[in-house]
């Protein structure tokens, strides 16, 4: 069941979680060959921007941490990092992951990013690597972020921009994926420019610090932002 963190039952939450969930699962097992495949610039990129502004003994949270295609980067230079995720599959890619490279310091759990059962104040550093454009109310799941950081935290994420130019035969797949959406077959999208995020951010109280794109086509847009 679905609860809010007063502990209350949310039915249409429920039913959110469910169809999210069932989404993720069902591509778990091919979702590391089809992101390398298209977007090996961005994850080659993002951990080296993690790692230039964190230290050895910060604690970080990966929201949306998928098969630990970033978290397992950055985990050997941090003291720990909490990932979680939505998807019990995507999960047990990652913890077969971590077993296989012997990593110890990352403790997954399955939740939702919009109410964790966190304290506050506890992070360093919260990860929101290509989350953003997937989730239906992207404010939430950032003013979560900033109750979870300690003060002066940061937030580390990267975007596609479906909204900037992308060519032809990308925009006649997402075309295709707006109908198929309907049916509950592929995630929810949302599409942004990059100034969009830069206003999302100043939005839940963060100054953007650095921004970068990651790779070119489509458009992943990186972006460091401070908790003010």
């Amino acid at each position: 069941m679905s609860y809010n963190r007063r502990g209350g039952y949310d039915m249409n939450d429920a039913v959110r979680q469910k169809k999210e969930r069932g989404i993720w699962d069902r591509i778990a097992a091919c979702y590391d060959a089809r992101m390398l495949r298209q977007f090996a610039s961005a994850y080659e990129r993002a951990p080296e921007k993690v790692l230039a502004s964190v230290s050895q003994k910060q604690t970080l949270l990966d929201i949306g941490c998928g098969t630990g295609l970033i978290t397992l980067r950055i985990a050997p230079h941090v003291e720990h990092i909490t990932a979680i995720d939505l998807s019990p599959q995507m999960l047990a890619v990652a913890r077969r992951k971590v077993e296989q490279q012997g990593i110890t310091n990352v403790d997954f759990q399955v939740a939702d990013g919009y109410s964790l059962p966190l304290d506050g104040r506890s992070f360093d550093a919260v990860l929101l690597f290509n989350i953003l454009h997937i989730v239906q109310n992207p404010g939430s799941l950032l003013q979560e972020a900033h109750r979870l950081l300690k003060p002066n935290g940061c937030v580390f994420s990267a975007t596609d921009c479906y909204a900037e130019p992308v060519p032809w035969a990308i925009r006649m797949v997402l075309n295709a994926q707006k109908l198929m959406k309907l049916t509950g077959s592929v995630p929810f999208m949302r599409y942004y420019k990059k100034e969009d995020l830069d206003r999302l951010f100043e939005r839940s109280s963060f100054l953007v610090e650095d921004s970068d794109v990651l790779q070119a086509v489509p458009v992943n847009y990186y972006v460091r932002a401070r908790k003010v």
